[in-house]
């Protein structure tokens, strides 16, 4: 009888440390999974952050001081519009456009979110029109224009820089089961957010020199 009560207590004893095991090498692959993925989710931020700066800093770049007025053609939170001479070649603004858009829905169980894409065509005279996404953010309102001062405006004519901000999460992050089995939709939704909204943002000014003349 004591043999017995001590195999059912080791057996006890052995499923107890194994659910241990098992809950830590899970917190373990979590904790794993979504540092690395978020590493590529900062390294993209980051890569996507100097392709549109490169492109502002060449705004209004060649165009005579007497159309500086026309330089940027949109001025949207979403969109960006402006002129450039990209070609050596000829004297004819080019046109350089940003457009966020609504790409993609990720769910998570029952929480959604938004991922936007960031579309960037460049019109070339006398040549193609070359257009693509440069990176996918979840804000799509990622312009914000300002004056002289640092003030933001809505007189294009008064625009002299241009902030940038941008927000990326990491649409592949790892949910443990606790965060699948929460109570309810309220409940998940937190613990989701945990993971996800600290993301990362990036937030810059470029001040073109060519507006400032």
């Amino acid at each position: 009888m004591a043999s017995l009560i001590d195999i059912i207590s080791a057996m006890l004893v052995g499923s107890i440390l194994l659910l241990v095991s098992i809950k830590a090498m899970d917190a373990g692959l979590q904790q794993f999974v979504n540092h690395n993925t978020d590493a590529i989710a900062q390294d993209e931020l980051i890569g996507m952050t100097e392709i549109i700066q490169n492109d502002l800093r060449k705004m209004g770049y060649g165009i005579p001081e007497a159309d500086q007025a026309s330089i940027i053609q949109s001025a949207q939170s979403a969109n960006i519009q402006f002129l450039s001479i990209l070609n050596s070649a000829d004297e004819i603004p080019d046109t350089v456009d940003y457009l966020v858009a609504e790409l993609d829905t990720i769910t998570f169980v029952d929480t959604l979110m938004v991922l936007y894409g960031i579309t960037r065509t460049v019109k070339i005279s006398g040549s193609s029109t070359v257009s693509g996404i440069v990176g996918v953010i979840t804000n799509n309102d990622i312009f914000s224009y300002l004056d002289q001062m640092g003030e933001e405006t809505a007189v294009v004519q008064s625009i002299k820089m241009v902030e940038v901000t941008l927000v990326a999460m990491n649409p592949n992050v790892y949910l443990s089961d606790e965060v699948i089995a929460a109570n309810n939709a309220v409940d998940r939704m937190v613990e989701i957010q945990k993971l996800i909204t600290g993301s990362y943002w990036r937030q810059t000014r470029v001040i073109s020199k060519n507006l400032r003349r």
